[in-house]
């Protein structure tokens, strides 16, 4: 079941031009409420002197001394300070050993597979390569690989993961050959899957491609499906080298270029500017943005709208992509067996990567299966109990229940309703606080009560403004009632109101699962099957029962038969 989020990127490399041409993102210029990401890439020419920075003859300065002020220079006049992920190419290691002490908050990767004389000039260590720079982050938290894109002039692709807009993102700092034969665009999408373990992906960095080949360059060595769009603010200027004239300066024989995964970020938009760094303009600095997608609950395939998790009764799991109207499109089948009798439920984020994962009780033991995107998931990661006893209860991911902004677990046991608070997803799934009982005997796990994962149905009394809590519905087997209690947060959960309309018992609908929100009005929705009869070959059906404001819409059929072979929905 181990795909990797990459096994999308085959379908194109979409060159998406930038609305701008200018020093802030869309969103901030706007003042919108998206944070988008800001990206630096630079290639800096730390080796060669017949561009490299003036400061490496620096006459009277011992070498490290020179370092010292290039790198002041460098967090100048290309603004680095404040900049989310920093990729600079052709970097000395004695730049990088001044430049990083110098970026308060920032942590690091450089790798390098060449030395070049030139290098001197910073230090005695005169090794030639690419970093990696992410804000906010910690040594520990990066981890670093490259992989040598061609042999030709030693060139790398250098790329780290680390944190980055509360997720896991996989940065990849570049510089490519100028021969498209090289083969360095197969050698970077394979390392790129290989590493990226369904992290967000950036890829920037000089690939010494204008932008009229970048495009076919890249999809010649994608050898998988999905999609990466290109922030760039200048694809259609018919300009040649740097216009004088032009503020900010033009660019247009551009080696330099910038990607994001599209499942994870949208509206990429770039800014070209000219620092001085070095004696020549020999490469532009690129300043890209993209705003991170925030995730739906219920999405597992990126694409905004909530998905169904279906157990069949011969242990096949199969997702059914959302689609408008609270529909769904064609099953994806996502293990032919080995889920009989499972306990499946996907809310929440529990691998710190901005995906909700799938969590699943099976036989004794509780896993997490990782978003790896589209819809696929990597390998399964178990959640210890510390008392062992997983095969029986109930559990239930039903999103961030206590608001602390993480992802938590409602069980069903012998004696009632337990709450599991989840842990630091940045760190791996985990449950390390103690459970807490929530609600009495009623909720029991061999009882008639079925839990629903509305996700936040609104403000409760008594909450406070801004929070978010995730909120539970219950179907009751033999009335049918649907019934809504509002998070109490480790409190015991209290009266319910019971939803207005139609009571569905097991006898006539026997399954039913709330995704939340599935025809985009704001309000959470319902999906029930109907039954079975096997003497007119009748129902087995499933169908769509949107909320209004005090009740449920009219029924609408979106699956028909066959709905009678799920064991489960969610």
């Amino acid at each position: 079941m181990r795909r990797m989020r990459l096994a999308r990127m085959m379908s194109g490399l979409t060159l998406v031009a930038g609305l701008f041409v200018g020093a802030v993102s869309p969103a901030a210029a706007a003042g919108g409420a998206e944070n988008p990401v800001s990206v630096v890439s630079y290639n800096v020419c730390g080796g060669w002197q017949d561009c490299q920075s003036p400061l490496a003859s620096t006459p009277g300065k011992t070498p490290q001394e020179r370092a010292g002020d290039w790198a002041d220079d460098a967090i100048t006049r290309a603004r680095l300070a404040g900049t989310d992920l920093i990729m600079l190419q052709e970097m000395c290691k004695g730049q990088y050993d001044a430049l990083l002490p110098k970026l308060a908050g920032y942590a690091g990767y450089f790798s390098s597979k060449k030395t070049y004389g030139g290098c001197g000039a910073w230090g005695s260590d005169e090794s030639l390569g690419q970093v990696v720079l992410f804000r906010g982050a910690t040594s520990g938290q990066i981890n670093g690989s490259s992989v040598e894109v061609t042999a030709e002039d030693t060139r790398l692709a250098v790329c780290a993961k680390g944190p980055l807009a509360g997720r896991h993102a996989f940065a990849c700092s570049v510089h490519l050959s100028q021969s498209t034969a090289s083969g360095d665009m197969h050698e970077l999408m394979d390392h790129i899957q290989a590493q990226a373990g369904g992290a967000s992906v950036i890829v920037a960095g000089d690939f010494n491609h204008r932008p009229a080949d970048i495009n076919p360059a890249l999809a010649a060595g994608v050898r998988v499906s999905g999609t990466l769009a290109e922030a760039d603010a200048t694809l259609n200027q018919p300009t040649t080298g740097w216009d004088s004239q032009s503020q900010p300066p033009r660019y247009t024989k551009k080696f330099d270029h910038a990607f994001f995964s599209t499942e994870d970020f949208h509206s990429p938009s770039a800014a070209v500017e000219d620092p001085q760094l070095t004696k020549v303009k020999d490469h532009a600095l690129l300043r890209a943005f993209a705003v991170p997608r925030k995730p739906v609950p219920g999405d597992l395939t990126g694409d905004g709208r909530p998905d169904l998790l279906a157990v069949r009764k011969d242990g096949a799991l199969r997702l059914y992509p959302g689609a408008e109207g609270g529909r769904f499109g064609s099953a994806q089948v996502l293990a032919t067996g080995g889920f009989l009798g499972a306990v499946v439920s996907h809310r929440g984020d529990w691998t710190g990567d901005g995906r909700e994962d799938v969590l699943a009780r099976i036989g004794t033991e509780l896993y997490v299966y990782p978003n790896a995107g589209g819809g696929t998931l990597g390998s399964p990661v178990t959640i210890p109990n510390r008392e062992n006893q997983w095969g029986t209860v109930k559990p239930r991911a039903v999103g961030d229940y206590d608001g602390d902004g993480r992802p938590d677990i409602v069980v069903q046991g012998a004696s009632g309703l337990w709450l599991h608070r989840g842990g630091d997803p940045a760190t791996g799934p985990s449950l390390p606080y103690s459970a807490v009982r929530i609600g009495g005997a009623e909720w029991a796990y061999d009882g008639n009560l079925d839990i629903l994962a509305p996700g936040d149905t609104g403000k409760a009394v008594g909450e406070p403004d801004g929070v978010k809590r995730a909120d539970l519905w219950v179907r009751d087997r033999i009335s049918g009632e649907v019934r809504e209690y509002r998070s109490n947060g480790t409190a015991e959960l209290t009266t319910p109101r019971t939803l207005a309309g139609d009571t569905w018992t097991a006898a006539q609908r026997p399954v039913a699962v709330s995704l939340g929100d599935g025809d985009g009005d704001g309000l959470a929705d319902l999906w029930i099957t109907t039954r079975y009869d096997a003497q007119t070959a009748t129902g087995g059906d499933l169908y769509f029962r949107p909320a209004t404001i005090d009740n449920w819409g009219t029924p609408l059929e979106v699956g028909t038969g066959g709905w009678s072979y799920i064991e489960s929905l969610s």
